[in-house]
């Protein structure tokens, strides 16, 4: 196979989009139609994007003989994305102090803050190159890890975030669209 340098992308533009707890919506079917109206942007990303991590525990089984690899035995397997939001909004509020009391007032937001619980959501990731898009719907994630977030005279303030994605009843972590010309039928 030959290098084709047109189909190397960068995904500079995009957004990360969430359903309130509690709340559910129609799933995307494609990389281009538009969300359900219960789907909100989290606003704006940090300038390091999102980035995609999967892992998988794997057991090497060897045996007597030659101390040969006889078999991997395919063991725990997590798939994430970790992103930092850039605005204060109640979409990122809700998601960073999960399971607080967050109420919107006449000066902005009140946040009684608890420890985080449970709190299983929709996500779709949406990244842009040019007329390209790729979207990923993640039908029970949750983020699990908070990054330390820093007040400075020299950076904004981000909201950094671990989300793990649980599988759906069809054994599903994630679906996957790509819109681009160049792999179309």
């Amino acid at each position: 196979m030959a290098v084709d340098i047109d189909l190397i992308r960068a995904y500079v533009n995009g957004a990360v989009y969430c359903t309130d707890a509690g709340v559910t919506a129609t799933a995307p079917t494609d990389a281009s139609t538009p969300l359900h109206v219960n789907f909100k942007e989290l606003g704006a990303i940090g300038e390091d994007g999102i980035t995609e991590a999967t892992s998988q525990d794997v057991t090497d089984v060897f045996i007597w003989q030659g101390a040969a690899l006889a078999r991997r035995i395919r063991g725990q397997y997590t798939k994430t994305w970790q992103f930092a939001a850039a605005e204060t909004n109640l979409q990122v509020a809700g998601l960073f102090w999960s399971g607080s009391t967050i109420t919107q007032t006449a000066e902005g937001l009140s946040i009684a803050e608890k420890p985080p619980v449970t709190d299983v959501r929709q996500f779709v990731l949406h990244g842009i190159d040019g007329n390209r898009a790729q979207r990923i719907y993640v039908p029970r994630g949750e983020v699990t890890e908070r990054e330390d977030s820093t007040w400075s005279s020299g950076e904004i303030t981000l909201y950094g975030m671990t989300l793990n994605a649980y599988p759906d009843e069809f054994g599903n972590v994630a679906y996957r669209w790509i819109l681009d010309d160049d792999l179309a039928l």
